[in-house]
């Protein structure tokens, strides 16, 4: 009688081997969509965080090189647009000629991509489209006036919806609050 190799004596049969597949992505898939809500959420802090990251930049590069520098919605990574929302991108560059608008002779400092899908970031009308330092770190419109706002970034899937909100002083200083709107919009 011809023995059995021993690998046939123990393990798994390719049948079990498969039904266990299918019950692991069965559970990867319930748990995946409890997780998802979370995610958003971390997500979207994030980026609030790297919107106020992007403010502190300006600020900093304002006083150390003793220029204006601004921060500006931008759709395409290179010029200021002065339609849309935050959520399109921003860009961090010297304003040299202090108008907001960067012209290709003043430096870019950082670009940042759009925000992600159903995120939404608008601001009041002095800070709708812009922010911008002064060398003493003061925060100016570009008609030389105090600029103070605030831009409420949040998720139009969510009701009601936690958001965040920067919030600019008329001395340059930017805090991110965490705020829970009737509806995001």
């Amino acid at each position: 009688m011809p023995q059995k190799a021993r690998w046939d004596l123990a393990g798994f049969t390719l049948l079990e081997l498969m039904m266990g597949m299918v019950l692991l992505a069965v559970l990867i898939t319930l748990g995946a969509g409890s997780l998802r809500p979370l995610w958003q959420k971390y997500q979207l802090q994030g980026q609030a965080e790297d919107l106020l990251s992007s403010m502190f930049l300006a600020r900093s590069e304002a006083l150390k090189r003793g220029v204006r520098a601004t921060v500006c919605v931008s759709k395409d990574g290179v010029q200021c647009q002065s339609t849309g929302n935050w959520e399109q991108g921003w860009l961090v560059f010297e304003d040299t000629d202090g108008n907001a608008l960067r012209s290709a002779q003043e430096p870019l400092l950082q670009s940042h991509a759009a925000l992600a899908l159903g995120v939404v970031a608008s601001g009041n009308p002095t800070v709708a489209h812009y922010v911008s330092y002064a060398p003493t770190g003061r925060s100016l419109l570009i008609t030389g006036g105090f600029q103070s706002g605030s831009i409420t970034m949040c998720r139009t899937s969510s009701t009601p919806a936690q958001g965040w909100k920067l919030v600019f002083n008329a001395l340059g200083q930017t805090s991110l609050n965490k705020v829970t709107l009737t509806n995001c919009p």
